[in-house]
């Protein structure tokens, strides 16, 4: 009965403090007013432009239409930014795509990767081959282009990485279009769901 009393009591204080007339309390046409400035201008001041941008942080993962394949042949992926920021952009893919880097030279634009075109559940770590993706810089854009690696390339996978399984040469059993669909994996990661680190 005594809690009873004291939220009546409470209830009651809360009420009577919420009724009150005083006009004070009610007007608040003078809040949030900015001060009014005068602005003196004289002739000849100079007019200063902000030309800076701000970068948006993009809404979608991925680079969107900044990315596209060519119609050459053999297929590039082109991305509209320059060398160092594809590059970039590009090992962030592997990385994500979990495509294994088996070596890079950045002076060469080189990236060596083992990859299996043909990738499924039985086919795991048995059909990789190293591909050979080339970074050019072609004006404002970085075109990419992949290749199978060559016979010495292979067989020096396993001194390049001795921390990772050995590849075996598999480069006789690959697909003749392992390189395209190694472009097209990157191209659509890189276009849709790129993630920022």
């Amino acid at each position: 009965m005594r809690v009873f009393a004291k939220n009546l009591f409470l209830s009651v204080a809360l009420v009577s403090c919420g009724t009150s007339e005083d006009s004070r309390y009610r007007d608040i046409s003078m809040l949030e007013r900015p001060p009014a400035l005068a602005v003196n201008k004289e002739k000849g001041d100079l007019h200063i432009t902000d030309n800076s941008t701000i970068s948006k942080k993009r809404e979608k993962p991925g680079l969107g239409s900044n990315v596209y394949m060519t119609t050459t042949t053999p297929p590039q992926l082109a991305i509209k930014q320059p060398f160092d920021d594809a590059w970039n952009t590009l090992g962030l893919a592997l990385k994500q795509s979990e495509i294994e880097i088996t070596d890079r030279e950045h002076d060469k634009g080189l990236y060596y990767v083992t990859y299996d075109p043909d990738t499924s559940f039985f086919s795991r770590k048995h059909n990789k081959a190293i591909y050979v993706l080339t970074v050019e810089k072609d004006g404002a854009e970085t075109k990419i282009t992949a290749a199978l690696g060559s016979t010495s390339e292979q067989s020096s996978a396993g001194s390049r990485d001795k921390h990772r399984d050995f590849v075996k040469d598999n480069s006789a059993t690959q697909p003749a279009d392992g390189a395209d669909k190694l472009l097209k994996s990157l191209y659509e990661i890189i276009r849709d769901d790129l993630k920022e680190e």
